[in-house]
Order: C-alpha cells, then sequence, then structure tokens
C-alpha cells in the first residue's frame, strides 16, 4: 500500500545531489580527522554570543518596550525589529537608502530566516520559468525544480549576470512563462558581486517584459552576503529597490551571517500591496514569524552592536582569505585555471586545468578516500577526507565538472592548510593515469 504523496513529496523522493552528497558523508564523519568544506556554516567566533546574552537579559527586563517576548509574535514579525532594520538601512547607508526609499513598502519577516521567504516565493507564484545566474544557488533552484519551474540560468563574469545573455535568452522564451528573476547581489557559489550597472540593467529588462505583458515580473535580489563585502576598495553595492517601479523589485536580506545562524532572522522589503498581504498570510499559515525573542535579540543587536560586530567579521573574513589565496598559489597554482572569491562570503569557487571535479572523477575519489586503493583509502580505517560542492551541482555549463564550491567560513586556517594540501595530493592522483 502507498500513501497519496503530492507531486511534492513524490519528486521529494530522490534526494538532492547536494542532500545525498552531505548525508553519505556525514555519515560516518570524524571530528579532527575529516574535512567538510561544503557545508556553509559560518565561523563560531564571528558569533556574538556575550552580547547576545546581554541582549536577552535587557529584554526579559523590560517589558514595556518587549511586550510578549517570550510568547508567540505576529505572522509580519516584531515591530521593534522592523524598525531597526530600517534604521540600520539609513544610519549605515545601507545600499544608498533613505528613509524615502521605504515609503509605501514593507519589512517582513520569515518564519524560519530567509529561506522561508524564498520557500513562501514557490508557494506565492505559479511554476513557470525563474531566471537566475549560473552558477546558481543549487539549494533553491533544486526547491523551485521539486515545485515544477524551470530554472533559466544565465552566465556571470567578473560584474556577475551577463545582461548581454540574458536579453538573447529572453528573445526564444514566452514572456507569459516568466514568473520571476532570482538575483544573489554577492552569488552563492562563486562571490561575485553584482555590479549597480548590472542591477539596473537586470531591473529595467524585467519591468520592460512586465509591461509588455501586462503583469509584473518581479525581479527579487537576494542580498545574504552583503554585509561581509571584505575587501577594501570595492565598489559599494546599491540596493535595487532604487531601481525601477517600486512593487517590481523586492529585497531579501538576513542576519544569519552578520550575527547569528541560530536566531533565524530572515525580512524582506516589498511594497505594501497584495504581494506583501499573501506573504505575511503564508507566514502566518505555517506558525507566524521567527521566535519573539529571536527577533527582539536582532534588533537590540542592531541597535547597539552592528558596527563593531561587521567590522570583526569582516576583518576576520579578509584575513583568512587572504591567507587561504595564499595556499592556492603555493600548492594549486599550475592545476588551476581561474578561481573567484576572496572579496566577500566565505566560499572560494575554483576551476581547474582538465582535472574533473565531479562525484565520478579521480579527486573527488581520492578526497572521499573511495578509489578502491587499500594505498589511496586506508587499509583498516579511511584515511582523512574532504568534502566540498562539485560544480556540477551548481551549474549546467561545460566547464562545471572541472569547479567546485569551497567553504571558508567554519573551519580554522590550520585546517584549510590542510586542505589544500589534500587537494594537492588530489590532482596529481588524477592526472596520474
Amino acid at each position: 500500500m502507498k500513501y497519496a504523496f503530492s507531486k511534492l513529496a513524490k519528486a521529494s523522493l530522490v534526494p538532492s545531489a547536494v542532500n545525498q552528497l552531505t548525508a553519505d558523508f556525514a555519515e560516518d564523519f570524524r571530528e579532527g580527522t575529516d574535512i567538510n568544506l561544503g557545508v556553509g556554516y559560518v565561523n563560531d567566533s564571528t558569533i556574538p554570543a556575550d552580547a547576545i546574552g546581554e541582549a536577552f537579559s535587557e529584554i526579559v527586563s523590560n517589558q514595556h518596550q518587549y511586550r510578549n517576548a517570550l510568547n508567540y509574535g505576529g505572522a509580519d514579525g516584531s515591530p521593534n525589529l522592523r524598525r531597526a532594520i530600517m534604521n540600520y538601512y539609513i544610519r549605515c547607508n545601507i545600499g544608498g537608502l533613505s528613509e524615502k526609499n521605504f515609503e509605501g513598502r514593507k519589512i517582513l519577516i520569515g518564519a524560519n530566516g530567509a529561506t522561508s521567504i524564498l520557500d513562501a516565493l514557490s508557494d506565492i507564484f505559479e511554476p513557470g520559468v525563474v531566471i537566475t545566474a549560473d552558477p546558481y544557488y543549487y539549494i533553491y533552484t533544486e526547491t523551485l525544480e521539486r515545485k515544477g519551474y524551470k530554472i533559466v540560468a544565465i552566465p556571470e563574469d567578473d560584474e556577475g549576470l551577463k545582461v548581454d545573455l540574458l536579453s538573447k535568452t529572453l528573445e526564444q522564451l514566452s514572456p507569459d512563462t516568466i514568473r520571476f528573476f532570482y538575483i544573489v547581489t554577492v552569488n552563492n557559489p562563486s562571490t561575485v558581486i553584482l555590479s549597480n550597472q548590472r542591477r539596473k540593467a537586470i531591473v529595467k529588462i524585467a519591468q520592460r517584459i512586465s509591461q509588455k505583458i501586462g503583469r509584473i515580473i518581479p525581479v527579487v535580489f537576494d542580498k545574504a552576503y552583503e554585509d561581509i563585502i571584505h575587501k577594501t576598495g570595492i565598489e559599494k553595492p546599491v540596493s535595487g529597490l532604487k531601481f525601477g517601479k517600486p512593487d517590481g523589485v523586492f529585497e531579501i536580506g538576513t542576519l544569519s551571517k552578520i550575527f547569528a545562524p541560530a536566531l533565524r532572522i530572515g525580512y524582506i522589503i516589498c511594497s505594501d500591496n497584495d504581494f506583501a498581504k499573501v506573504l505575511t498570510q503564508r507566514t502566518s499559515d505555517i506558525g507566524f514569524s521567527s521566535p519573539l525573542i529571536n527577533q527582539e535579540i536582532a534588533g537590540w543587536l542592531l541597535d547597539h552592536y552592528i558596527h563593531q560586530q561587521r567590522e570583526k567579521v569582516n576583518r576576520g573574513y579578509q584575513k583568512k582569505a587572504q591567507f587561504i589565496q595564499q595556499l592556492f598559489t603555493k600548492h594549486l597554482g599550475k592545476y588551476l585555471k581561474c578561481y573567484s572569491g576572496g572579496d566577500a562570503a566565505f566560499y572560494f569557487y575554483l576551476t581547474f586545468n582538465d582535472i574533473r571535479t565531479d562525484k565520478e572523477s579521480r579527486f573527488f575519489n581520492f578526497l572521499t578516500r573511495t578509489t578502491g586503493d587499500p594505498n589511496i583509502d586506508g587499509l583498516t580505517e579511511k584515511l582523512p577526507r574532504l568534502i566540498y560542492i562539485p560544480g556540477t551541482i551548481c551549474s549546467k555549463t561545460s566547464d562545471s565538472k572541472y569547479q567546485l564550491r569551497l567553504s571558508y567560513g567554519f573551519e580554522e586556517p590550520q585546517v584549510f592548510e590542510r586542505a589544500v594540501k589534500l587537494m594537492a595530493e588530489a590532482c596529481v592522483y588524477a592526472m596520474s593515469y
């Protein structure tokens, strides 16, 4: 006998590529021996545990300002947090937004971080085409595909999604099938920073199509990593909210990368219209926005701690990135064609010269100790293993089978040094047949 599964449930019976990859590795992961550079965790040392404790104490002792902080909250989020987010944007000149830019717009808090808002988008719109960049945020694109969407990914260069290729691709698509554009402004996995010129051009293209078909095709800018652009001298990002008509541009942000993922704070800035009503109801349906105490803590941190926290986080990731780039030069230089990363967030996206990195490759088999050769894999116990995100999970281009993503957020520099040396050994093995 079988369950009366929905189409989504049937599609979910087959684990996603990254789900299967991490599950296989996690089953017998050995702390201190094996290395996981696939998981995109933030570094524990960046999480302001003491400040979070101080915030909690302040909140529970001030029932007047933080009413019912340990109870249920509303579906649209804490007024204190929503106000703190707007003040943060204005006070720190985030995206060049002023108080005027928030007129006619709402800030809504997700049920469980930014991911819950992205998931809600996939329920709010009818399945159709979603435009994004290649390489793409594989976790979300796989979610969309399970729900019946078609992903059209446009290759990027060092300024982000190529708008000339976007225009050519759109000429081959029926505009009636397009539902929304999903653009990660500091791309995951490549960490390429979308230039302001490209942001403006993408909005212009989407709104031109919207005008043509008489229906809004929104551009959803996901700025999850913009708070950790840690290289100096880079063009300061301008929010996509400054371009085009307000009802056609949304901005999704998170405090997970700059404060703590466990707070589960994700938010969206959108027009105060039917979309906001639908999204609020969708959040209500699954149990209100994030736990109210977490929201109040996050708002307190924004009001009292954001300046020193941003400085600490960015200084730490910049130092780490510079160290890792030296490791690449020393140990992988002759094997690499190019790489991106080191300017923002905590990922590097590597492209190798003629060394495949997919799950069927010798490179992957060496690092996961699945070659079948006891001298490589280990005799009674597996030798140290390393996991990464293969490019084939993030892209459908011909180069993807030579690419991979590494996360340098969680592991310490000495662990990363051991990892890069293992990768160099894997390169030698991959080229030895």
